[in-house]
């Protein structure tokens, strides 16, 4: 009997909340690559670091307020130049 061919691809399956996936959709298209490319490369960074590849944080209250703060619009800005920016965030 002769040897079986190894597959050249594994399949994994991911349920996503659909809203989720329309949003990285559109971003992964900006950036020009595909969803199985993206999975492909957090696969390949996992491999190399042999850790996860992604820092993970418990957000403390300020980041999370700014977070809220975000998705609801409540933002500073536009800011003309640098030198505004640097003026609002001393203040």
């Amino acid at each position: 009997m002769g040897k079986t061919a190894e597959r050249k691809t594994a399949e994994i399956r991911v349920l996503l909340e659909p809203s989720l996936k329309k949003k990285s959709r559109k971003i992964l298209d900006e950036i020009g690559i595909s969803e199985s490319e993206a999975v492909r490369i957090f696969f390949r960074n996992l491999v190399i670091r042999k850790e996860f590849p992604i820092e993970l944080k418990i957000p403390n209250e300020e980041t999370l307020q700014a977070m809220k703060d975000a998705d609801e619009g409540n933002t500073v800005g536009p800011f003309n130049s640098v030198d505004e920016l640097m003026e609002e965030l001393n203040s």
